[in-house]
């Protein structure tokens, strides 16, 4: 329990120092110029955050928590199959969870009902590491049973989800972060990880743009899916999905999915 208590304590201060990291990189030396004042948009991805948070908290972790525990218990999927060391298994398990989050990423983007979610976490007319909150709170609900399914086929136990929630997590900030890294640095760093210059070009307003760069944390599943792209410039195109002149408040984000018919059409919500 103790031990337990203090790997949740020094993870807990990892992820807050490389997310101090992430805000310091990008005032200092940002990849793209913002066009829209952050004093707007940041509070409204930080609100609908929090309520996406909230809804996490209530469905999505206590289920797949549970669920953990009785998949190393009872031995269910891959990693828990494999007759390898308790930390190997870990590792197996891990690698499932981060690409089978590129296939729900995938699944976000092509199915309709999906895609008017997450079209919420598109209109973002800047990215920045705020823009990694910005998600609808029925997204995170409708997830759970995809996250579940994640759980039960990877193997993972309690120790390898909660490993793969902090990886995420942070990989999530740092590649929507607006950091400009050297570019030889991003194109090393993208042979193994998400960059911000990688995840810039799957936010850009421009729909084959959108369909490529899927990967979450390890960037291998896009180059093992031919969707990796890192030969469009940041400033190609701009951030955002066309039609919308304007990134949505809070209320008009949280009703856009129920309102609207395609999203790359312009938008029929007021933006307050």
């Amino acid at each position: 329990m103790k031990a337990s208590w203090m790997a949740t304590v020094a993870g807990a201060g990892l992820l807050g120092a490389s997310a101090l990291a992430i805000l310091v990189g990008e005032r200092r030396r940002p990849l793209r110029r913002m066009t829209s004042p952050a004093g707007k948009r940041i509070p409204v991805n930080l609100a609908l955050g929090a309520l996406s948070a909230v809804a996490m908290a209530a469905v999505e972790r206590p289920a797949t928590r549970a669920l953990a525990r009785t998949v190393e218990r009872r031995r269910i999927g891959v990693a828990q199959a494999l007759a390898l060391p308790p930390l190997a298994r870990d590792a197996v398990a891990f690698l499932l969870m981060d690409y089978t989050t590129y296939v729900w990423h995938v699944l976000t983007h092509e199915v309709p009902v999906l895609w008017r979610l997450h079209l919420v976490h598109h209109l973002d007319l800047d990215m920045d590491a705020s823009t990694a909150l910005r998600f609808h709170l029925v997204d995170m609900v409708v997830s759970t049973p995809f996250r579940a399914l994640q759980v039960i086929v990877s193997g993972a136990g309690p120790r390898a989800l909660e490993a793969w929630r902090g990886w995420f997590l942070l990989a999530v900030l740092f590649h929507h972060g607006n950091l400009g890294l050297p570019a030889r640095w991003d194109r090393r760093l993208a042979w193994l990880l998400t960059t911000p210059r990688m995840h810039g070009i799957h936010h850009m307003a421009r729909a084959e743009l959108t369909g490529s760069n899927w990967s979450s944390g390890l960037s291998v599943w896009d180059r093992l899916h031919g969707t990796f792209r890192l030969d469009v410039p940041h400033d190609e195109a701009p951030i955002g999905v066309a039609g919308h002149g304007g990134g949505p408040g809070v209320a008009a984000s949280l009703r856009l999915p129920f309102v609207r018919r395609d999203a790359w059409e312009p938008s029929v919500v007021p933006t307050r």
